[in-house]
């Protein structure tokens, strides 16, 4: 039996985010690129976090992103997917997506981002979104759909 070649390894980067809720909306940010994509709020795990709690990462993100006095309530995780980072060098973010209810507070943008909305099923779709959100907010939304006998969370 011969050895397959060896497989190359890509690089990852794992990010948290959040898909904060707020009135039956979703929170949406918008990249400050050049490409001005639409995109979860929250962001990589930084070196040297290794040991930290993936939610406590959430949160320093949200604060960075989202101003200090944005709150809200981190649930386990929700989503996840891969988003391309550069195909020419095989980079990836493997991305984490918790739910976050009770989401309160006064929103200051960083320089990261130019606008926010919070947006419904349909609006969200009407956004450029980034590359490989699409299919995992379609999923997310599907779940949010009330069910028989069930209100709308």
């Amino acid at each position: 039996m011969t050895n397959p070649a060896p497989r190359p390894f890509g690089r990852y980067w794992v990010a948290m985010k959040a898909l904060a809720l707020q009135g039956g909306k979703l929170l949406l940010v918008r990249e400050s690129t050049r490409e001005g994509w639409w995109e979860l709020p929250g962001g990589r795990i930084d070196s040297g976090e290794e040991h930290l709690d993936p939610r406590d990462v959430l949160r320093r993100e949200l604060a960075e992103e989202l101003g200090p006095t944005f709150q809200c309530v981190i649930g386990p995780p929700a989503l996840t997917w891969i988003r391309p980072v550069r195909h020419e060098v095989a980079e990836f973010t493997f991305v984490v997506a918790h739910r976050c209810t009770q989401a309160a507070g006064v929103i200051q943008l960083s320089h990261e981002h130019v606008e926010y909305r919070w947006v419904d099923e349909h609006e969200t779709f009407e956004l450029d979104l980034a590359p490989s959100y699409a299919a995992p907010l379609r999923e997310f939304w599907l779940g949010e759909k009330p069910r028989s006998g069930q209100e709308w969370r």
